[in-house]
């Protein structure tokens, strides 16, 4: 990295200068210009996860941001959003850490405080010899995952939904009654009655007649046999009709009229015809 990649450190790292203590002071100096410089400001010391419009946004750090050197905890807001930057010297590692209070999302990362930070005063290169791999670091480690999990949540809750289709339950209200229904006299209905033969030997006052099929409406289907179709004879030819007689005329339902029959062929007394 060049010197102009580094523009703006020494602009904040003199104004805490005069309060830079130990290392890890150091440390957390470089952190907060990095933050700086990719969009982030200040707002305060502490871990309050509330963020108010009233606080000052500030690209320098806090007073008293190094009172405890041992223990770093500073508030930055960017892009309307409140993140909490923790620093804790564990037996000479730093341990960096980004939490986005929002989301909760969180990264980390470590550093080995005397092998990274080499001096309390001067440049940027002196002060870190291995600058760009520090900052490489605080960039992969600290900030890419938490930006990347903000990308992924805020893709994830502007997809759009798959549409829900109502389902509806075409199975009959009475599973025993499956097709349609159909009224008294209505298409696909019962015109001769035939299902209600038997229902007036258990209920007198019902519709329908006893045990014993009688057609409605006088059916008679011998009449039938009369008219040519489905149901009739052939036309012209001769029939004997079966059913009950009347007397002793097995012809006598046929209509009024003289049997062709009822004269005897000519010689029919004649036992020699």
């Amino acid at each position: 990295m060049s010197e102009a990649d580094y523009f703006g450190f020494e602009l904040v790292f003199k104004s805490v200068e005069q309060s830079i203590l130990t290392k890890s002071d150091v440390l957390i100096a470089v952190v907060h210009w990095y933050l700086i410089k990719n969009s982030f400001r200040n707002v305060g010391l502490g871990d309050d996860k509330t963020l108010s419009d009233s606080e000052e946004k500030s690209e320098l750090l806090p007073e008293g941001w190094n009172n405890n050197p041992h223990s770093y905890a500073l508030r930055y807001v960017n892009n309307g959003q409140l993140y909490i930057l923790h620093g804790i010297d564990s037996e000479g590692t730093m341990i960096v850490n980004l939490l986005q209070v929002k989301t909760l999302n969180v990264s980390n990362t470590t550093f080995q405080i005397d092998t990274t930070v080499k001096a309390l005063k001067g440049s940027i290169s002196t002060l870190v010899p291995e600058v760009a791999t520090v900052l490489d670091r605080v960039r992969r480690e600290l900030l890419v995952p938490v930006f990347e999990s903000n990308k992924k949540d805020g893709e994830t809750q502007t997809k759009k939904e798959p549409e829900k289709t109502e389902r509806v339950d075409v199975r009959p209200a009475n599973p025993l009654l499956v097709g349609p229904r159909f009224g008294p006299g209505s298409v696909g209905s019962d015109p001769l009655g035939v299902g209600s033969v038997g229902r007036g030997d258990l209920d007198p006052f019902g519709r329908g007649g006893g045990m014993i099929f009688e057609p409605p409406g006088g059916f008679n289907p011998l009449a039938n046999l009369r008219r040519p179709g489905p149901s009739g004879i052939v036309p012209g030819a001769r029939f004997d009709p079966f059913g009950p007689t009347v007397g002793t005329n097995p012809r006598a339902f046929r209509n009024p009229g003289p049997d062709p029959d009822h004269l005897p062929p000519p010689g029919y007394d004649d036992m020699f015809m």
